[in-house]
C-alpha cells in the first residue's frame, strides 16, 4: 500500500506530538527528582537517566501511539534513590582507617611480645596505654607484662585511629601465663641429707629447686660436664615417698648409673639392673629400690611396667624419644601418663628442629599440647607438601623457648655457671668400640710382650710399641668422641686444643676435623718455629677458626693458646710434666673461662699401663713438693662407639650426628645407641661433675 502525501502528514504531525510529549515528561521527572533531593543536598545531582518510553505501533502505522509509562509512584522513588546513592561523592581517603594486622606472642621473662604491620603510630599510642609496657631497642620490639594479657587485648580491639586485625595467643598459652610454680623449699638441707646436698654446686640445687616447683616433671638440658645425672637423682630422692624409682638410658650407661647410685646413696641396696628378657624387676616397692633399664627392655617389659605403675621415672637422653611413631616413645609416653614424676636428661635438646620437642613435652605435660598438627604450624612451618604434612621448618622459636623454659625446662651452659666452676677440670673418658674390639688380639700380645720382656732396654721398646698399636686402634672413637661432643649442628660456638703424640693419630684427627669444614691450625714436630707465632695469633684472633690439632712434645710449651677453654688428649704420655704443660696452653694468665680437661683412654691398651706411671710419678713428686697435681680425682666416663661397620679410620665418621641421631628413631627396631656417662671410680670429691 501506498501512503498518499496527506498521510506522511498526518504520520510526522503525530510524530512530532510525541515527541513533544515526551520531553515534557522527563523535564517533569527532573524536577520532581529537584524538589525531593533539595532538603538533603545543596548541590543539584546531575540529570537522572532518561527513563526509556517505549513506542508501540499497531499494525496500520496510521494509528501509531505513543505507550504511556507504567513507571507507578513507589517505583519512582525507588529509582531516584538508587540514583542518589550512584552519584553520592565518595568518602575522602584521609578518612579511611588503615588495617594494621597485630600478633601476640608470648616471650622469655613473663611477657608478651607485640608484633604488628605494617608500622603505624597509633598503635605505639596503644600499646603505651599499659603500664608494664617495655621497648627493647636491639630487638625493636615492644612487650608488656603476662599478666596484662587481657588489657592489651582489649585495647587493640577497641582501636578507633585504626583497624586493628588481631592474632590473640592460643587457648594453651594463655592457660601457662597463669602458671604458678609450686612451692618448695628454700634450703635443701632441711629435707635432705646435708651430706649429699653439700657436694653440689649452687647451680645444680638451683635445678633441684626448679624440679621440685615443677612437681618433679622437667627436662634437665644442661650442657654436658655439668652435673645432669647428679641432679636427678636428687630431685628422685626427695620423692622417696614414691619409689620404686626406674631409670630408663642406653643400654651401654646402665653401669654407669648403677655406679652412681654406689657412691652417693649407699643407702640403697636392692638395685636391679635388666639386662634381658628374664631378668626380674622389683617384687617389693621400697623406696630404697631402684630398677635400671635399656630402653629395648622398657618395650619388652611394657606390660608388666605398666601394671607395676612406677611413679617415679628417669629417662636418660631423651632425645631418643623424639620420634612420635617409635615403639619407645609410645610405651614411654603411656608410663609417663601414670608416673608422678618424670625427669627427662638431654644436654641436646634440639630447640632448632622444634618438631622434636613435641613428644618429650608430652612426656612431661601431655595437656600442653594436645595436637601435634596445631603444634606443627605454630612453631615448625607446618604445611601440607607434595606428598604429606610437613613440619621441617622453625617459627615462632621466642615463644617455644619461652614456653620451654616458663613450663618445663631448664637449661645451663657452662659460660652460665662460670662463678660456681673450679679454675681447672680434669675429666677421664673410657673409650671403647667395635674398632677396638677387633684388634683386641693384637693389643693383647702386643701387653704379653711388654709384660714377659725383663730387660729395661727391650721392655721400653715393648712400650712404645705397644704405645703405638693403642694409638691407631683407638684414633676411630677418639673422633668420634670430640666431633660428636664439641662440633655437633648447632652447638654452641667454642675453640678446642686437641693434643696427641703419633703422626698417624694427628692425621686422623686433621682429617675428620676437615671433612667437617672446621677451621684448624697444627703444630707438631715438622712445624717451622717461625711459622708458630702466625698459627697462634690466627687461633687466638680468627673466630672461624676453632681447633688445634697439637703435639703433646713440640707444642706443649712456649704458646698461649687462652682463646680454648676445652683441652682434649686423645693420647696420653709417659712423662705427666708434658701433660700439665699442655694443659697450661690454655690454662694460664689471660684465660677468663673455666678450663676443662678430657683424657681419652682405652682400657686393655697401653693406656692402662701409661695412665699408673702418670699417677705414681705425679705421686712421688708430690711427696717432695715439686707438684701439686693429681689425676686421681679426675672424674671417670666411659664412652663405646658403635663402628663396626665402618671400613676404617679415614672413612669412620662419613655419617654425621644427625644421622646417628636419626637411628635412634627407627619405628620398626630401635638401636641401642651408647652414649656417655660418669662412672666415678673412687669416692666422690666434693664437687660432683657428670
Amino acid at each position: 500500500m501506498v501512503l498518499t502525501d496527506e498521510q506522511r502528514q498526518a504520520i510526522a504531525k503525530k510524530r512530532e506530538e510525541a515527541i513533544r510529549r515526551a520531553a515534557a515528561y522527563r523535564e517533569r521527572e527532573m524536577q520532581a527528582a529537584a524538589n525531593a533531593t533539595a532538603s538533603t543536598s545543596s548541590a543539584a545531582p546531575p540529570a537522572p537517566p532518561k527513563p526509556v518510553i517505549p513506542v508501540m505501533f499497531s499494525q496500520n502505522r496510521q494509528n501509531f501511539q505513543p505507550m504511556k509509562p507504567t513507571m507507578n509512584n513507589s517505583t519512582k522513588q525507588s529509582t531516584i534513590n538508587n540514583y542518589i546513592k550512584q552519584v553520592q561523592k565518595p568518602e575522602p581517603t584521609s578518612l579511611i582507617k588503615p588495617t594494621i594486622g597485630v600478633k601476640l606472642k608470648l616471650d622469655i621473662g613473663d611477657r608478651i611480645k607485640i608484633e604488628f604491620y605494617p608500622f603505624h603510630s597509633a598503635v605505639i599510642d596503644l600499646i603505651k596505654q599499659v603500664p608494664s609496657r617495655n621497648y627493647d631497642p636491639a630487638k625493636r620490639s615492644w612487650t608488656v607484662a603476662s599478666s596484662d594479657h587481657i588489657t592489651i587485648s582489649n585495647i587493640l580491639k577497641n582501636a578507633t585511629a585504626v583497624k586493628v586485625e588481631l592474632e590473640p595467643l592460643p587457648q594453651n598459652i594463655i592457660g601457662l601465663t597463669n602458671f604458678k610454680p609450686k612451692a618448695a623449699p628454700s634450703d635443701l638441707n632441711t629435707v635432705m641429707d646435708p651430706s649429699l646436698i653439700e657436694r653440689l654446686f649452687p647451680y645444680q640445687k638451683e635445678g633441684v629447686i626448679f624440679a621440685l616447683e615443677r612437681d618433679g616433671r622437667i627436662l634437665l638440658a644442661d650442657e654436658m660436664g655439668l652435673g645432669k645425672s647428679v641432679q636427678a637423682l636428687t630431685i628422685a630422692r626427695y620423692y622417696k615417698a614414691d619409689w620404686p624409682l626406674l631409670i630408663v638410658c642406653p643400654a651401654s650407661v646402665k653401669g654407669a648409673w648403677k655406679k652412681q647410685l654406689n657412691t652417693f646413696f649407699p643407702i640403697i641396696h636392692r638395685i636391679f639392673i635388666v639386662d634381658k628378657s628374664s631378668d626380674p624387676l622389683p617384687d617389693v616397692c621400697t623406696s630404697n629400690t631402684v630398677a635400671i633399664m635399656s630402653y629395648e627392655q622398657m618395650v619388652l617389659k611394657h606390660d608388666i611396667l605398666k601394671k607395676e605403675k612406677y611413679r617415679t621415672i628417669i629417662f636418660d637422653e631423651s632425645h631418643m624419644l623424639k620420634d612420635g611413631k617409635a615403639r619407645r616413645t609410645k610405651v614411654a609416653t603411656d608410663l609417663s601418663k601414670v608416673a608422678l614424676h618424670v625427669i627427662l636428661l638431654s644436654g641436646t635438646p634440639a630447640l632448632s628442629r622444634p618438631s622434636e620437642l613435641f613428644t618429650q613435652i608430652r612426656l612431661i605435660d601431655h595437656k600442653l599440647f594436645t595436637n601435634f598438627h596445631e603444634f606443627a604450624i605454630r612453631y615448625c612451618d607446618g604445611k601440607q607438601g607434595r606428598f604429606c604434612f610437613e613440619a621441617k621448618g622453625c617459627t615462632n622459636s621466642e615463644e617455644l623457648a619461652a614456653i620451654m623454659f616458663k613450663r618445663l625446662m631448664i637449661r645451663r651452659l657452662k659460660a652460665d655457671v662460670l662463678k660456681d666452676l673450679p679454675e681447672k677440670r680434669r675429666e677421664v673418658v673410657y673409650v671403647s668400640g667395635p674398632t677396638i674390639d677387633a684388634r683386641m688380639d693384637d693389643l693383647q700380645k702386643a701387653r704379653a710382650d711388654y709384660e714377659k720382656v725383663n730387660s729395661m732396654e727391650r721392655k721400653h721398646e715393648s712400650l712404645l710399641e705397644f704405645y703405638s698399636l693403642t694409638g691407631i686402634v683407638k684414633a676411630a672413637a677418639v673422633c668420634e668422641h670430640i666431633l660428636e661432643n664439641y662440633f655437633y649442628p648447632d652447638a654452641p660456638p667454642r675453640k678446642v686444643l686437641i693434643f696427641a703424640h703419633h703422626q698417624i693419630v694427628l692425621d686422623t684427627i686433621q682429617v675428620e676435623v676437615n671433612k667437617r669444614k672446621l677451621g684448624s691450625i697444627r703444630i707438631d714436630g715438622k712445624t717451622p718455629s717461625h711459622r708458630r707465632t702466625a698459627l697462634c695469633d690466627s687461633f687466638q684472633t680468627d673466630d672461624n677458626i676453632r681447633v688445634a690439632v697439637l703435639s703433646i712434645t713440640a707444642a706443649g710449651v712456649g704458646i698461649t693458646l687462652t682463646a680454648a677453654s676445652v683441652v682434649v688428649f686423645a693420647e696420653i704420655h709417659f712423662n705427666p710434666g708434658y701433660l700439665v704443660q699442655a694443659e697450661d696452653r690454655a690454662h694460664r694468665v689471660g684465660q677468663k673461662d673455666s678450663v676443662f680437661v678430657q683424657y681419652l683412654i682405652a682400657k686393655k691398651t697401653a693406656d692402662d699401663v701409661m695412665w699408673n706411671m702418670v699417677q705414681q710419678k705425679l705421686d712421688v713428686l708430690g711427696q717432695v713438693s715439686l707438684s701439686s697435681d693429681t689425676f686421681r680425682t679426675a672424674d671417670k666416663m666411659h664412652l663405646r662407639f658403635n663402628d663396626a661397620a665402618q671400613p676404617g679410620i679415614a672413612e669412620y665418621l662419613k655419617k654425621t650426628p644427625d644421622t646417628t641421631i636419626d637411628e635412634w628413631e627407627d619405628p620398626v627396631e630401635e638401636k641401642e645407641d651408647d652414649d656417655l656417662e660418669i662412672i666415678c671410680d673412687s669416692p666422690a670429691p666434693k664437687r660432683i661433675k657428670n
